[in-house]
Parts: C-alpha cells; structure tokens; sequence
C-alpha cells in the first residue's frame, strides 16, 4: 500500500518509444495531425482573401501612436493576428473587444500564420469583458507608478513590456525571465505544491491515508495552471512548458524516461498540432531550443557539487542559446552576463512578489526597481546569419548522438559570446 510518499522514478526508466515502430506511428501520427491543423489554418485563409468585405470579431492585444495615426493589434477568435489603423483619436482600447468591418490587404498563407493587414471600413466595441481586467486592476491599484504596474502585468500576465522597461530588461539579459516561460512554470508548480502540502498531508492521515499525495497534488497544480494557461490566451512559452509538464507528469508515474528529445519533439508537434500560428512565433521555438539544450547538458555534464553545477548550468544553457536568441533579436551588451546570477536571484524573487501583492503589498519593492531603469546600458545589434545558424543547429542536432558534437557545440557557442563581446 502507498502511504502518500513519492513513488520515485526506476534507476532505469523505460523509453518513451523503444522501437522504431513506434516511433514512426508516432511520428506520422502527429504530422498527420499538424497537416490537417494546418489545412483547416488554410481554409480561414481562403476566407479573408474574399473580394467582399467582412466582419472580424477580435481583441485588442496592443494599441500605439505611428505617424499620426494609431496601430492596435488583433486577435480573432482563431488566434489570427492582425493590425488595423484608425486616423481617429481613440482611446486605449487595449484589451478591450472589437468589430472589425473591412477586408484583409495582401498577404501570403506564411505570413498570415504571424501577422497580416486588415482595412478597417468601420471599428466598434464589442459589449464583451475580459476575463483578465479584474486581475489587471489588482495590480494597478498597488502601483503609484505606471512602469513598475507594467513590469508586473508583463510578470504575471503576460502584457506587453513599456519600451523604457524592454531597454533595461533586454540590457541586463532577463529577458528570459520577465517573458513568461517554462521557468515561470517550474516555480509556480513548486510555489502551490509546498503551499498545499501542509493542508493536504494534515487530512491525508486523518481520511485517506492510501492515497499518494505527490500524485494527487501534482494533478491539482496541473488543473490550476491550466487556467492560468487559458488566462493567458495560451501564450506560446507558457504552453509549451505546460504540454511538457503534462506528459512528464504521465510519464514520471508510468516509469517511463523524462529526459527525452523524443518527449521534448513530439510536444512540439502536439503543440503546432493544437495551434499552427506557432510556427512563426519566435517565443516558442526559443523555448523548445531551450529545453533542448537543457537536456543535451543534462546528458553529457557529469556529477558535481550542486551549486557548481546550478551555476555551470545557467551559464551554458545562456551561452548555448545566444545564436538562437540572436537570430531573432538583434541588442547584446556585457551586462546581459548577469543573467547567470540573477536566475538565481528570480527563483526567490519571482514566489516572493506573487507574496508581496496577494497581501496587497506589491509596490514594496518599486523604489528599487526604479533605481535600475535610470542605469546606463551600451547595447550593440546583431543578427545572426541564416547560414550560420543552420550550421549550428546541425551541429547541435548530432550532439544528440555524438560526444565530439557537443564539444563542438560548446566551442561555437564560446566563440560567439567572445564575437559578441569583441564587437
């Protein structure tokens, strides 16, 4: 009988797929899936190339003055993006609900999985709330100061960042951490765990004590981020941690290997599957680049003192990531170094401001905060070249097999950092 311990995973957890059958179906399974998702993206396509005007109903995801007009950015009821102008001078309508009366200009089915341009005929708004304002006033109320309420509804929310605070986050490198990720995920998890487990264990021993309680809590941490996953309009990092954590939490309890680049690859594509537009977010493939150099270093670093290995861990897995981070954004500086050791800083940071503005004291911190934004910071752009980075991740993908690989992978990402550091 299990008394609510952790069932530990086997010395020896069984393969995720072991034979090459398996793998295949797999395989074409998913792909089958991704091409009918992405037939049916098509078909809503088809749609908006219509001659005849139509109605889009959508919301606001972001509202900005260019040129003298306003640009506000939509998202229809299919997670299709577009962007709109209005000569008239309106007033924020970010986060609101509109309908959109017009038709969308030229635009190719690749393009239109990202973004397209839709003139608008006539814009109204939608007797509609968003789920998300009640918690957005939470935060405001608890800011004397717009930016820091910024920073924390991009924190928690997902919100887009003030260009003041994007300089300064992109300056020291935290990017990463602002932008809601999988290591939101990670630390959320935990955060409810350890906050349900005393509750939990006290009725555990009184009412059910066969039940194993890392089971029962973990399912129940699993439901609740899925609501904040469905809150944040299924952001593409935060979704496809979650896909991720859903399969480990099968996988863990089934014996079967977490560890897995088929685990990380099939998630992916459960992921495109599920939502096509992801095919031309920048956020999601960074972070399935992420998560698969965390399991390459995972594979090849060998045993060590842990907070060595915390800190050899964040380094590698930044300098790792620097050709595919710059592929899509171009600033670097030294300062965004300090990252290495502010991902330590963020783990009590992060469950620490949640604290602070559960008990209504979230501007506790903004002095400080403040003070970093007046910092100086010497940023230099560059892009990595499509050629370079097609190497790369060749080079990448044969350190899944090859020991030589990986050290090679390691040498190019060191030589970038120093190529950056240089320029």
């Amino acid at each position: 009988m299990v008394d609510g311990a952790m069932i530990a995973p086997s010395n020896n957890p069984i393969p995720l797929l072991q034979s090459p059958k398996e793998k295949i179906f797999a395989l074409l399974l998913l792909l089958s899936l991704c091409a009918l998702s992405f037939g049916v993206k098509h078909q809503q396509y088809k749609v908006f190339l219509s001659k005849k005007p139509l109605e889009l109903h959508a919301q606001v995801l972001l509202q900005y003055p260019k040129n003298g007009h306003f640009v506000l950015k939509l998202q229809d009821t299919h997670n299709n993006h577009f962007y709109i102008t209005s000569e008239e001078d309106i007033k924020d309508l970010t986060h609101h609900f509109v309908r959109a009366w017009g038709k969308m200009g030229r635009c190719s089915f690749w393009q239109f999985l990202k973004n397209c341009y839709f003139h608008t005929l006539k814009l109204s708004l939608e007797n509609k709330s968003d789920p998300t304002a009640p918690w957005r006033a939470f935060i405001n109320k608890q800011h004397q100061n717009l930016l820091m309420a910024n920073f924390y509804r991009t924190l928690f929310l997902a919100d887009p960042l003030d260009q003041r605070l994007r300089q300064v986050v992109v300056g020291f490198g935290v990017s990463p951490l602002i932008a809601i990720s999988g290591f939101h995920l990670g630390l959320l998890s935990a955060f409810f765990f350890y906050l349900l487990s005393p509750p939990y264990k006290f009725l555990q021993q009184r009412y059910f004590p066969y039940r194993n309680r890392y089971f029962d809590l973990m399912a129940v941490v699993l439901m609740a981020l899925f609501g904040y996953l469905i809150l944040l309009h299924f952001q593409p990092a935060f979704l496809r941690a979650y896909v991720m954590a859903l399969l480990g939490f099968v996988l863990v309890y089934g014996g079967l290997e977490l560890v897995s680049f088929w685990l990380l690859g099939l998630s992916a594509l459960l992921c495109l599957a599920l939502f096509p537009n992801l095919v031309r977010s920048a956020g999601f493939w960074l972070s399935v680049g992420g998560v698969f150099y965390i399991f390459l270093f995972i594979k090849y670093m060998p045993k060590m003192p842990a907070w060595l290995y915390a800190l050899l861990f964040n380094a590698g897995i930044f300098i790792l990531m620097l050709p595919l981070v710059h592929f899509f954004f171009a600033p670097f500086g030294a300062t965004q170094l300090g990252i290495i050791l502010l991902s330590f800083v963020f783990v009590v940071f992060f469950p620490s401001v949640l604290i602070l503005h559960a008990l209504h004291l979230g501007g506790l911190l903004d002095p400080y905060l403040l003070s970093l934004v007046r910092l100086p910071l010497h940023l230099k752009s560059f892009f990595t070249p499509a050629w370079f980075l097609c190497a790369y991740v060749g080079l990448s993908l044969l350190a899944m097999r090859f020991f030589w690989a990986w050290v090679g992978v390691g040498v190019v990402g060191v030589g970038f950092l120093l190529y950056l550091l240089i320029l």
